[in-house]
């Protein structure tokens, strides 16, 4: 087989025109990752959102982006850039295994120094409370000087009626309470000028008194609570003497009264209480509880002192 070198130039000049053509498409192919292909595709996908917003709301779409680049699948930058995205992300790290402490010696145990924290009065009740109440009154000794001599007065039983109206701060409060008492005092027996005589005598008040206190949480419902308070009574006293008369013509023996004895003025007054609160629901609370209160004297009646037995069913809110 002969070879012609006529036809070489020829056949070397059709190779030198073939091999550019070939390399074209490879030239002109983007040369992108596939990272930066997935960030385009979100980038075109905010662009159509924001032209789609354009037609419903009739403004102008807003161009985030602008670029003049295809979306058309783009192979690899290089076979290094695709090894690179297949690799694995970091290993999870293996945890140290806990070592059980050796015999003879005790393991370190932290403690939390954050305690529960106890719900206030005012926060379990409310800002502001009324409380109506009703009791029982007993007064110790008083005394009452008429013109001749000077009688000591044992207190029986009375009642009380009153309302009390206050607000809290915290487990601090402060009220104003109204209230009436009313009670008698034991009948006294004695003998002047042979004469058989007896004294009755009782006290009524009318009381408008300041106090403040402070609620001490026992339970989630029971409270205990203790205050103070100060104030002005309208007291009023009644004293009444009677003397025997005994059995003569003019009618049978009998009992004959003296001109009573009515004193009343505006008195100052002072208590001191003790109690216990239970909370029946979030806007409902009883109460029981004992008062000591002070009187002071009432021109020819001397001051008192009254023992009160408080019972009340109050609202908080």
């Amino acid at each position: 087989m002969s070879f012609c070198l006529s036809r070489f130039p020829s056949l070397f000049s059709l190779v030198i025109l073939v091999v550019p053509l070939l390399a074209q498409p490879s030239l002109q192919e983007p040369v992108i990752s596939e990272r930066e292909f997935r960030f385009r595709e979100v980038e075109q996908r905010a662009l159509d959102l924001s032209k789609r917003l354009s037609e419903m709301t009739g403004t102008e779409p807003i161009e985030l982006i602008d670029r003049n680049r295809s979306l058309t699948p783009a192979r690899y930058e290089s076979s290094a850039q695709r090894a690179f995205d297949v690799l694995p992300g970091p290993l999870p790290e293996d945890e140290p295994e806990l070592s059980e402490p050796e015999e003879g010696t005790k393991p370190l145990v932290f403690t939390s120094e954050v305690q529960r924290v106890v719900p206030t009065t005012q926060q379990r009740k409310g800002d502001y409370y009324i409380m109506p109440m009703v009791g029982l009154a007993f007064s110790s000794q008083s005394k009452w000087k008429d013109e001749v001599e000077t009688f000591n007065l044992d207190g029986d039983m009375g009642n009380l009626l009153g309302v009390e109206v206050g607000r809290r701060w915290d487990n601090w409060q402060a009220g104003v309470m109204i209230a009436y008492q009313y009670l008698d005092f034991e009948e006294i027996s004695y003998t002047r000028s042979s004469t058989p005589e007896k004294l009755n005598a009782s006290e009524e008040s009318y009381s408008v008194s300041f106090s403040g206190g402070y609620s001490v949480p026992i339970s989630e419902r029971l409270s205990q609570i203790g205050s103070a308070g100060l104030g002005l009574a309208w007291r009023r006293n009644i004293a009444q003497r009677s003397y025997f008369v005994p059995q003569s013509v003019k009618g049978p023996a009998s009992w004959e009264r003296y001109p009573g004895v009515l004193d009343s003025s505006l008195v100052f007054t002072y208590d001191l209480s003790l109690g216990l609160e239970y909370l029946f629901v979030n806007n409902f609370s009883g109460y029981c509880g004992y008062r000591l209160m002070g009187l002071s004297s009432n021109k020819s009646f001397e001051g008192a002192f009254q023992h009160l037995l408080e019972l009340g069913v109050g609202a908080n809110f």
